[in-house]
């Protein structure tokens, strides 16, 4: 867990150098609680959840299946390695596919749409029962424990550096995608990786955003098998939930259920009730996707 612990602070240090560098957090709304502060909250939240979870299935492992650890060390990396990235990506891909369509998971995905700017902070920002739900939490130390530390390491790094790159703002897959030199290159990978130009596609709205498309995390492979991929090689108009939405405080984002607003606080922060236009369904949804032609579907 510690070796996990220091490769995500790394590459979130020299991300987040970069993206300082270019400017990105001079952006407008950034630089508060909402946006980059909950995002970094968020982060504490994940590495606790995760070296938990390490803790719990470990002592677990050893109580209920004594003699278990190292048992499959004599298997072949190779082996191991396709077999455990591509059954938590696809856990992932469906776990984030039905926060989209059931409210109650939504609730705890919602936080990830919240921010209206793209930064790598963005990556881990979650209700903390999310990472209790997602496979790879539980995963990632049967794997260690089953004798094959290696294959979790070098997974996750691959897939922090994706994660990173997919919720950045640095557009340089625009650039390789719009080159004759590494188009053909680009027009393979963008079916198999998640690049920023799907991801963003899932954050965006307007004409290049649906949330209802590219759920894949590290791979997208899942998304084209599935039929939920969408590629627009474009710039999104904006990121975030429609302005009519309402938007929890950060620690009830975050933290829901031990933080939770009083009914007085939630309706204050909907619509008056005679409202009937589409504006008004929409800031009384629990769920809210806008679609590629920027209409917004209400999920409740």
């Amino acid at each position: 867990m510690l070796h996990g612990t220091v490769f995500i602070l790394v590459f979130l240090a020299l991300f987040a150098a970069l993206e300082l560098a270019l400017g990105l957090y001079r952006r407008t709304g950034v630089l508060t609680m909402r946006e980059l502060g909950a995002s970094l909250v968020s982060v504490g939240a994940y590495l606790v959840i995760r070296g938990a979870s390490f803790v719990a299935v470990t002592w677990a492992l050893g109580a209920l299946w004594p003699g278990s650890e190292g048992a499959l060390a004599h298997v072949s990396t190779w082996l191991v390695f396709p077999i455990y990235v591509l059954l938590d990506e696809y856990g992932i891909y469906w776990v984030h596919r039905k926060s989209h369509e059931w409210p109650w998971l939504w609730w705890i995905h919602k936080p990830h749409h919240v921010p209206r700017n793209m930064n790598i902070a963005v990556t881990y920002r979650e209700n903390w029962l999310w990472y209790v739900l997602v496979p790879g939490t539980w995963m990632a130390p049967l794997v260690v424990w089953l004798g094959h530390p290696g294959t979790y390491v070098v997974g996750l790094a691959i897939r922090t550096m994706i994660a990173l790159a997919e919720h950045s703002d640095l557009r340089w897959d625009l650039r390789l995608q719009q080159s004759r030199f590494t188009r053909p290159a680009m027009r393979v990978l963008e079916r198999i990786v998640s690049l920023p130009d799907t991801h963003h596609v899932h954050h965006g709205v307007g004409r290049f955003g649906n949330a209802t498309k590219n759920y894949g995390a590290a791979l997208i492979c899942f998304d084209w098998i599935h039929g939920t991929l969408m590629i627009p090689h474009a710039r999104q108009e904006g990121f975030g939930l429609p302005e009519s939405a309402p938007v929890e405080p950060w620690a009830e984002q975050l933290f829901w259920p031990f933080v939770r607003s009083t009914k007085h606080e939630r309706a204050a922060r909907r619509r008056p009730i005679e409202q009937t236009s589409l504006e008004a369904d929409v800031a009384g949804a629990e769920a809210v996707i806008y679609t590629a032609d920027g209409r917004a579907v209400v999920v409740r």
